[in-house]
């Protein structure tokens, strides 16, 4: 069993349950030394290393091998599973967090707008990319 930090559209029950086919348990967490950016030409965002920068989120508790495969599908290539320790309200727990590989180019000088995602993005996210996300997730395994 495997906690995981989260930070952008997995921040939403509606794609993070819809994606692991399961309610799942979270709570608030911080995590220090990352900083989360807007994606140039994206809806979603990225976190990087940087030293005196912190991102608030969510932590998904105890998910089973299944749940973290489809998260790591998900989430794709250009992000890599790295293991973090994060602050929640019962104390500082071991987690990982996808983390973003694919070059800094790729970032916009801003953070990602929760907000914006949920009246502009979310719909579509849960009712198109989470079923075509499992389905093609489940084709090839």
């Amino acid at each position: 069993m495997m906690n995981v930090f989260v930070y952008g559209s997995l921040l939403f029950p509606e794609i993070a349950d819809g994606l692991c086919g399961q309610k799942l348990k979270s709570e608030n967490a911080t995590l220090n030394g990352y900083a989360r950016f807007a994606l140039k030409g994206a809806d979603y965002p990225a976190i990087i290393k940087k030293d005196n920068f912190t991102v608030k989120g969510k932590v998904l508790r105890n998910l089973d091998e299944n749940a973290i495969y489809l998260l790591t599908f998900y989430e794709g290539d250009e992000y890599g599973m790295v293991p973090v320790k994060v602050e929640t309200n019962s104390g500082i727990i071991n987690a990982v967090a996808f983390v973003w590989m694919a070059g800094n180019e790729f970032l916009e000088d801003f953070d990602w707008d929760e907000d914006k995602f949920e009246s502009e993005s979310l719909a579509f996210y849960r009712d198109e990319i989470v079923p075509a996300t499992r389905a093609e997730y489940f084709s090839r395994n």
